[in-house]
């Protein structure tokens, strides 16, 4: 285990141990990023296989599912022509007249928001061990129920054991939430966003490269794993089991790598700070004088998280279906497209996000730590706002897709339409290089001026990320069942509609600072981190 030895006269070593600790936790998420996204093109191919081993005996799981959505899908169907089932449209739409072909994207949606729903149970819990028994100890735990998870889903071989391994996933993936929490942990106001963005990074990078990988590795045979075992014959494997075999792979290295490398950081402030830790002393006396707005603040971030994952993560969720469904994508198809959004999030992210985040950093901060958090907020907010607008522009794309597809004959898909479908890929590219990660920067900064010690960021972020899951969890569902019932455009066109006006929401509510008054604890933090930087000039010159 690597030991954070800061000395605390001397200011250069700390920063120079921060971007140590950030790199680390970049590659570390970068693998665990790439793990995860190996599954999202194959999982409607492999939902599909699954039903083809097992979806017509009523006695398993999935047989069983189908059976319940294909009786609800008839009613339907059979009851609208007369007005007594049109949920959302007067007659059934052309997609749900598919058959059993529509009901998988039902079932996906289902399954994504189980996934979702167990982040959101398992994120605060996440958050409070990592402030209890330190950081890098909970990630190990969580890096172990990875394995676990990954291992089962090599032998899936029926639906129930596939379900399992989502489900043991869902309760042990905190990955993205602790290396968010580390980064806060060793980033001041200025270089917070900086930290943060190399998150938006590693999802861009992970989005561009996971999706081809799995793709490739699906094409293999993973018969000769068990051609020497004397037991072959009790073992069946997962539908594309090669891919999950290369996923276990990386999560082995992923832990490995974290295991040597990063140190504890639950106290690097107390122990990076200098006078006996007066900053922290300051911020502990203040705190129960301190003004309620910062933590309202966090409260209507967390209801806004929540409020635009619904509608982008069940708009993404169903994006593969689409294609799937409207253009026919192989596994391959699947994968390039995901990877024209990472690659376009990750020239997004390094060319104008960055740009943004220096250019600000660059400018003269006379008055302390409080112009600081002021100014990073402003910056962060801007941020936000364009992602989200980028995204309900995207989404508004691919409804315009889905709208010219139908209009052709047979529902053929035509160049024209595909143009639009890429276009709204480059919005989700905008908003996945934007929203989240600066929420999560935005969110951190406010905490600081809640008068908290700074041990409980775990908590703050594990609140934010439960809120945020929340969504996930729900709007998958939500947006499947929408396709399902009134078909592709009607689904995108709601998701637009809905993000814009979260982003109006966001804009309209959330202030770029808070008013000067507004924390006594922040004063107090302030007046401190007016001495330190005075101090780290001093020593300089």
């Amino acid at each position: 285990m690597a030991n954070i030895t800061i000395s605390p006269t001397n200011p250069h070593e700390r920063i120079l141990s921060a971007k140590r600790i950030t790199r680390i936790v970049f590659i570390g998420l970068l693998l665990d990023i790439l793990s995860f996204t190996i599954i999202l093109p194959l999982l409607p191919r492999s939902l599909e296989a699954y039903k083809a081993r097992e979806g017509s005996d009523p006695t398993t799981l999935l047989g069983s599912a189908l059976r319940w959505v294909g009786v609800l899908r008839e009613w339907i169907v059979r009851n609208s022509h007369d007005g007594a089932a049109g949920l959302l449209s007067p007659s059934p739409s052309r997609f749900l007249q598919q058959g059993a072909r529509a009901d998988m994207v039902l079932l996906g949606g289902l399954l994504g928001s189980l996934y979702s729903l167990l982040q959101c149970v398992v994120a605060p819990v996440i958050g409070r061990a990592a402030d209890r028994f330190g950081r890098r100890r909970t990630l190990m735990v969580c890096m172990g129920g990875n394995i676990l998870w990954t291992g089962v889903w090599i032998f899936a071989g029926s639906f129930e054991t596939f379900l399992a391994a989502r489900i043991i996933a869902g309760l042990s993936e905190g990955n993205v939430q602790l290396s968010n929490t580390i980064i806060a942990d060793v980033t001041d106001p200025q270089t917070r966003s900086h930290g943060m963005a190399l998150v938006g990074i590693a999802f861009a990078v992970g989005f561009t490269l996971g999706p081809s990988i799995g793709a490739y590795f699906a094409q293999l045979s993973p018969d000769f794993l068990l051609a020497q075992a004397p037991s072959a014959n009790v073992l069946e494997f997962a539908p594309f089991a090669m891919a999950a075999v290369f996923s276990l792979a990386l999560l082995v290295v992923e832990c490995g790598y974290l295991f040597v490398r990063l140190p504890e950081t639950l106290h690097y402030v107390a122990r990076s700070t200098s006078g006996g830790n007066a900053r922290q002393k300051a911020a502990a006396a203040a705190a129960p004088a301190a003004s309620s707005s910062p933590h309202a603040l966090l409260r209507r971030l967390n209801y806004l998280h929540f409020a635009y994952l619904f509608f982008f993560s069940g708009m993404e969720y169903t994006l593969t279906f689409l294609t799937h469904d409207k253009f026919g994508f192989t596994n391959a198809q699947q994968g390039r497209l995901l990877g024209f959004i990472g690659i376009a999030s990750t020239l997004i992210q390094g060319g104008y996000v960055r740009r943004v985040k220096r250019k600000s950093q660059g400018e003269p901060m006379p008055d302390g730590q409080k112009k600081l958090r002021a100014q990073a907020r402003t910056r962060d907010k801007a941020l936000v706002s364009q992602g989200m607008v980028g995204c309900a522009a995207g989404l508004f794309c691919i409804a315009l897709c889905c709208i010219r597809t139908d209009q052709t004959k047979h529902g053929a898909a035509s160049a024209a339409a595909q143009r639009w479908l890429w276009a709204g890929a480059l919005g989700l590219a905008l908003a996945s290089a934007t929203v989240v990660n600066c929420l999560n920067s935005l969110v951190s900064l406010v905490a600081n001026t809640t008068g908290s010690s700074g041990c409980d960021i775990g908590r703050r972020l594990g609140d934010f990320r439960s809120a945020g899951q929340i969504g996930r969890a729900l709007g998958p569902m939500f947006a499947c069942s929408v396709y399902w019932l009134s078909g592709a455009s009607s689904c995108y066109m709601v998701g637009s509609v809905a993000v814009l006006l979260v982003s109006l929401v966001f804009i309209a509510t959330v202030p770029a600072a808070l008013a000067p008054s507004a924390t006594p604890s922040s004063r107090a933090l302030d007046a401190a981190g007016a001495l330190e930087n005075d101090s780290i000039s001093k020593k300089h010159n």
